[in-house]
């Protein structure tokens, strides 16, 4: 899976819209980028990010349904 977006302020951290993914990334020296992930590059109907929980169990899928984000915990789609 390969997702596009754009490089945002980081200021963007302090006021999230809804319906939006941002990643932050941090290199070897610390400095801070974001990217704001552009939704229609996101799998529909299928987990793009997967949590688990401490003891290595599913703890949850983020899920993009009908362009909204939704959180599901079980996770409905396998490995």
């Amino acid at each position: 899976m390969k997702m596009t977006g754009v490089e945002v302020p980081v200021e963007t951290l302090k006021n999230v819209e809804p319906h939006t993914v941002l990643l932050v990334f941090s290199d070897k020296s610390g400095a801070i980028k974001v990217v704001q992930v552009d939704s229609d590059s996101i799998p529909k109907d299928e987990a793009f990010v997967r949590v688990n929980t401490p003891d290595s169990g599913q703890g949850g899928c983020w899920v993009c349904i009908n362009s909204c984000f939704i959180w599901c915990d079980p996770c409905p789609y396998g490995e």
